[in-house]
């Protein structure tokens, strides 16, 4: 069934081998290629990508917002693109449903975009299903105005109830959306790495922790905190990957010409530099207004570390999906402490205690191929699909 399953799937972030939520699109929709897949959405990406519709604000609003006043009135047009967009009738949307003629609508759940998906899946009798990945109305650049969070966040929650599937990145995500008859626990698809022979940059004798994701806001702040203290130690070092640090412009640089900052590196060059760890590191913020975030997200890279079988230190509050993942099932090292003198003690632990490292190897490979094995998780995204569309083609 499943060759000849079209998939129309709404999002504002398209499939794309990066980070972030577009790299796990990338991997459940184009690596392993289930689905006869057609995109729309309104980002921009290259037209030889995927087969995809461009979807886009009227006119003289997409104008205005890549003009010089752009940023000034960027609330606004957000605002606009969540609670006015969703109303009308999109042309291309409508276009691309009727010449591709999906089986199913699936959309990613944000602030403005899913909720047109939804009416269009309501005007053509097509079942919906969601992807439930990031708390996306508490998330900065995907809300407007503050005070609409609030009820960009009860929308949130409709949208999950109208979805006839759902698919959540977290046992936390489910359950801050609360009870559905079809929903279903998907942890973000980790990648095929291959662990290179020659791991980058070379051992220089000292402890080696990485981490490779995200390195603005929150993160970028935590991980600013960790170089500082562990910069200047003779036993241990840090190595962070990443795009778009916003770091304190001396930290920044000093990270930079002491080779603490690699900066972003597509994921075959991030697998290198994992390799290479004695430990990995995964940081969820303690700060409260990012408290929802953390309970319902679940990052990426804890996923694509543990194919690696080394030991993971997860810096994390006690409260984010991770953690309690974690002090369940093992697979990592939990710091649930905000100081980052905790991660330098639990580096220097791990690398003098032979008989625990060898422990938290051993639990992460385990982890990787029982709860975070990507061809379980695949294989509960493409039956419960097909689940779906069993009574429409019997």
């Amino acid at each position: 069934m499943t060759a000849s399953c079209r998939i129309l799937l709404v999002s504002i972030v398209p499939p794309r081998n990066d980070c972030g939520v577009r790299i796990v699109m990338h991997r459940m929709f184009v690596e392993r290629s289930p689905f006869e897949l057609h995109v729309a959405s309104n980002a921009d990406f290259a037209n030889d990508l995927l087969v995809h519709t461009p979807l886009r604000l009227p006119g003289p609003l997409h104008r205005m917002r890549k003009s010089r006043f752009g940023p000034r009135l960027a609330a606004w047009i957000t605002d606009y693109e969540n609670f006015v967009w969703p109303l009308t009738t999109n042309a291309a949307l409508e276009t691309a449903v009727e010449t591709f003629k999906p089986d199913v609508i699936l959309t990613l759940a944000e602030c403005g975009l899913c909720h047109g998906a939804r009416k269009t899946a309501e005007r053509h009798g097509l079942p919906l299903a969601g992807l439930f990945l990031d708390w996306f109305p508490v998330m900065k650049g995907h809300f407007g105005h503050e005070f609409t969070q609030t009820t960009l966040s009860r929308r949130y929650r409709e949208l999950y109830s109208a979805c006839d599937l759902a698919f959540c990145t977290s046992d936390g995500m489910q359950e801050v959306l609360g009870l559905h008859p079809n929903s279903h626990v998907i942890y973000p698809m980790p990648g095929r790495h291959s662990v290179p022979e020659e791991p980058w940059p070379p051992s220089n004798k000292k402890f080696r922790l990485v981490y490779v994701g995200s390195v603005e806001n929150f993160y970028g702040r935590m991980l600013c905190s960790l170089i500082e203290k562990m910069e200047p130690t003779k036993d241990l070092e840090i190595i962070v990957v990443g795009p778009n640090a916003d770091w304190p412009l001396d930290v920044l640089n000093r990270a930079k010409a002491n080779g603490i900052y690699l900066g972003f590196k597509s994921p075959e060059q991030a697998a290198d530099v994992m390799a290479s760890a004695d430990a990995l590191l995964v940081v969820m913020s303690f700060e409260k207004e990012h408290e929802l975030f953390m309970r319902t997200s679940f990052t990426t890279k804890f996923l694509d570390y543990v194919a690696f079988g080394k030991p993971v230190i997860l810096w994390g509050p006690d409260y984010c999906t991770p953690v309690r993942v974690a002090r369940k099932h093992g697979g990592a090292v939990v710091v649930n402490q905000d100081d980052a003198d905790a991660i330098v003690s639990a580096c220097r632990q791990i690398a003098h205690d032979a008989a625990w490292r060898e422990q938290l190897s051993h639990e992460a490979t385990r982890l990787h191929q029982t709860l975070f094995d990507p061809d379980r998780l695949q294989k509960i995204f493409v039956s419960e699909i097909e689940k779906l569309l069993q009574p429409r083609t019997t």
